[in-house]
């Protein structure tokens, strides 16, 4: 048997937002090392199709359709695994990005849905693995951090505050389950090129400020494949977090990437912005460009 590639033989991992971008790309690292994984996402034919493709490459998946805001979807997907004999994984992968703008003028409904997915899914998903890891003595919990995570970022604060709060989430709960065989892991995967980051949604007027994106994410963008790699340390070694994101690492990526031509007009990844009809109402010093 190949050990170098099945290290995670007889495991069972769950993976929240798993049906395409980093969610899939993890969830087919794991399941290359032997896991047997689990899918979800809000979608039903999108959960199927993404199992049936990891199945056509040998790995052991299933699925099933979960709104990580829902409790009650989450302790479902958590039976589900358990239905596979074990629960030994959990990736808080689910998450979603907000419109970008000042929050003085941003929509109370989006606020509330990035709110529900990035911090409640998060916590839904601890919540309903931690018990079965506590009660067997082992198990890992991934929490995904993302920009906003060690500060404030202006004009994306539904995004980066809930990032921060993940932050700090994540480090709590490593307090709280220190000696008890349970492991929680953060991981910031940094620019990663998916539909999250290509389709923009901006408060109008805004919009032009985004151009500046698709240079940035030619420096220092990744494929999900490349940013899912991490993931296998994280749980199969005695780190607490990814700490990849260094200056040394960033400026090797963005010189590689510059090297690659990903700067090119040609080359850079397509950015689709919607904005919103709405125009917004600046207050402070915060002014229209």
């Amino acid at each position: 048997m190949d050990t170098q590639h099945d290290q995670l033989r007889g495991r069972v991992a769950v993976v929240t937002g798993s049906t395409r971008g980093l969610g899939l790309a993890m969830a087919r690292v794991l399941g290359q090392q032997g896991a047997t994984v689990v899918l979800a996402s809000r979608s039903d034919a999108g959960t199927a199709a993404a199992v049936d493709q990891l199945r056509t490459e040998g790995i052991t998946a299933w699925g099933r359709r979960c709104d990580t805001g829902e409790m009650a979807d989450v302790e479902a997907l958590r039976d589900e695994a358990l239905g596979h004999g074990t629960l030994d994984i959990w990736v808080n992968n689910a998450g979603t990005s907000g419109v970008y703008g000042p929050t003085a003028s941003t929509p109370v409904d989006d606020f509330t849905r990035v709110v529900r997915t990035n911090i409640l899914g998060t916590f839904h998903g601890a919540r309903a693995a931690l018990p079965v890891f506590l009660a067997q003595g082992h198990g890992d919990l991934v929490n995904l951090y993302g920009q906003g995570d060690q500060g404030p970022v202006a004009l994306q604060n539904a995004y980066s505050s809930s990032k921060r709060w993940v932050r700090q989430f994540t480090e709590t709960l490593r307090l709280e389950t220190k000696g008890t065989g349970v492991r929680v892991h953060g991981m910031n995967p940094g620019l990663v090129m998916t539909d999250m980051l290509q389709h923009v949604t901006s408060q109008r007027g805004y919009e032009k400020r985004l151009g500046a994106l698709q240079v940035v994410v030619g420096l220092w963008g990744q494929t999900p494949e490349d940013a899912a790699r991490p993931l296998l340390d994280l749980v199969t070694s005695d780190a607490a977090q990814f700490r990849g994101l260094t200056k040394a690492t960033l400026v090797t990526r963005g010189v590689r990437n510059a090297l690659a031509g990903r700067l090119r007009r040609a080359n850079r990844m397509p950015l689709h912005v919607t904005v919103l009809d709405a125009p917004p109402a600046p207050a402070g010093g915060d002014q229209l460009p």
